[in-house]
């Protein structure tokens, strides 16, 4: 019997996009898959751009899912709970600027699962990292070393590079898009709502899942997610780096000894092809990366050239 697959997308006024977004995801269901937007605080068209969807393609099922604005963490966490976690199968979780574009992804994670066989649980299918030996003890507020990257979101010269198809275990996988087992859900739980709004929730659940015996990984697939698509939310929440801090210290203090132990345990890097790359896939993947790498420099260029210019002009008035 075919597993069943939940797609989970977590979405905050993405009425530009969310079309696109959704028919990326019903080209990779299948007879037994379901959709899931979580429309979190939206108050936008995004609604009725998901109804007028609803309305045209009854093949797979489409749930809507309401939050209040609570970010993405705790939308996740409603995603999780309206799906059906029982028997055999896969929650695909991903943010609203990822186009899937891997049409036999759900035949691929079955592979990946199957290979690797019951003691798999948390897989990122963009980015992971190991912790670092020291992660229970130091000073640092993002203590992960050993960095894979899918060649397609692939933006750090210093990671590991996955191929689509390629597979590695890490013992921190990192969103988004991210695979949650039925069975991860109904063991370990769902995301860890007392590190709301945001940030580490990705760590901790790791560490959850590590100390149940299980191991997790990186597994490439193809999909798209532009930079210039990122977040619509504007205000209302803490800044990231405090909230960083703050869930880093409250990690530590539930699960010192455990991550202590796991972070001096490790994890192997050595990478894994669990589904064949054409060469023409792995040229289209290589020129994606280059696109992506060259993206990130304009953006961050423009950045700094900005920040530059609002320093000079405050420099006029504050002498």
């Amino acid at each position: 019997m075919a597993r069943q697959f939940n797609y989970i997308i977590t979405i905050h006024n993405k009425e530009k996009l969310i079309e696109r977004v959704l028919m990326a995801i019903l080209m990779c269901a299948r007879d037994n898959s379901h959709v899931y937007p979580v429309l979190d605080g939206c108050t936008d068209g995004t609604e009725k751009i998901i109804d007028e969807i609803i309305g045209a393609y009854s093949d797979v099922p489409i749930t809507k899912v309401f939050a209040p604005n609570v970010h993405e963490l705790l939308s996740i966490n409603a995603g999780l709970r309206k799906a059906d976690q029982s028997g055999d199968g896969f929650n695909i979780v991903l943010q609203d600027d990822v186009l899937l574009a891997d049409f036999l992804l759900e035949k691929k994670i079955a592979a990946l699962y199957d290979w690797a066989g019951p003691q798999l649980g948390y897989v990122s299918l963009r980015f992971g990292a190991n912790f670092s030996q020291d992660a229970a003890t130091s000073d640092s507020h993002i203590p992960l070393f050993q960095f894979a990257e899918n060649a397609y979101a692939y933006y750090n010269p210093d990671s590991q590079m996955l191929m689509p198809g390629q597979f590695t275990y890490r013992q921190v996988p990192i969103k988004s898009p991210v695979c949650f087992p039925f069975k991860l859900v109904r063991e370990i739980g769902v995301l860890e709502e007392k590190l709301a709004p945001f940030a580490h929730d990705d760590f901790e659940y790791a560490i959850r899942c590590l100390k149940a015996g299980y191991r997790n990984g990186v597994f490439a697939v193809r999909f798209r997610s532009d930079l210039d698509w990122g977040g619509t939310r504007q205000g209302g929440h803490i800044p990231v780096s405090p909230m960083i801090k703050r869930n880093i210290g409250r990690i530590r203090e539930w699960h010192g000894a455990d991550l202590a132990k796991v972070a001096e345990k490790g994890e192997s890097t050595e990478v894994f092809e669990i589904v064949g790359l054409a060469e023409t896939a792995r040229k289209h993947a290589l020129m994606a990366q280059e696109a992506t790498y060259a993206a990130l420099h304009r953006h961050h260029n423009w950045r700094s050239r900005s920040l530059a210019k609002l320093r000079s002009i405050k420099s006029i008035f504050t002498g």
